[in-house]
């Protein structure tokens, strides 16, 4: 553990001697260390993965569904999401992953996505609708039980539904 935690002070200390990473404020700074430790030990820690062995579909999985799960409230800010790419394509030059040219394309070819992986009206649904289900002890590995109360839930509460179903404008999304 003690080895893995002076790598990623390493790589982060790489990451602050970037001209694009140390002429940014120091608020933006602290995003691209939270994202590139967060993607570092999610990696290494969690998937078990070496910048060597990392692919798109890690990626994927990693930000698409465990990112924003892994920040606390006070970090979800747009300006965090908007620097993913960057932040990434930075770690990316440091940690020389096998698959580097790849994995940038990846991201370049994700860009619009992951700047908009934070949707606060989503988040406050989802939230209340955990909330929810662990008030009524529903079984949240059966797939059958969680749809049942999801479309329950979805009935008993319209005002949520209709503001996480369509966009400001009216339009679904």
């Amino acid at each position: 553990m003690a080895q893995f935690d002076e790598q990623l002070d390493s790589w982060l200390d790489q990451v602050a001697e970037v001209p694009l990473v140390n002429n940014m404020s120091e608020a933006d700074q602290q995003k691209v260390f939270l994202i590139d430790s967060l993607v570092l030990q999610v990696s290494i820690e969690g998937y078990g993965k070496q910048p060597s062995e990392w692919t798109t579909e890690m990626f994927a999985d990693l930000f698409f569904n465990r990112f924003v799960r892994l920040l606390e409230d006070h970090e979800k800010q747009q300006q965090l999401f908007e620097l993913i790419p960057t932040a990434m394509v930075v770690l990316l030059d440091i940690v020389q992953p096998f698959h580097q040219a790849k994995l940038v394309s990846w991201i370049k070819g994700n860009h619009d996505q992951l700047v908009h992986l934070y949707d606060p009206v989503a988040d406050k649904f989802y939230s209340q609708l955990t909330k929810a289900m662990a008030s009524a002890n529903v079984n949240t590995n059966n797939k059958e039980e969680v749809a049942a109360f999801t479309k329950q839930y979805l009935r008993k509460h319209p005002a949520q539904s209709r503001a996480f179903f369509t966009k400001d404008d009216g339009h679904e999304k």
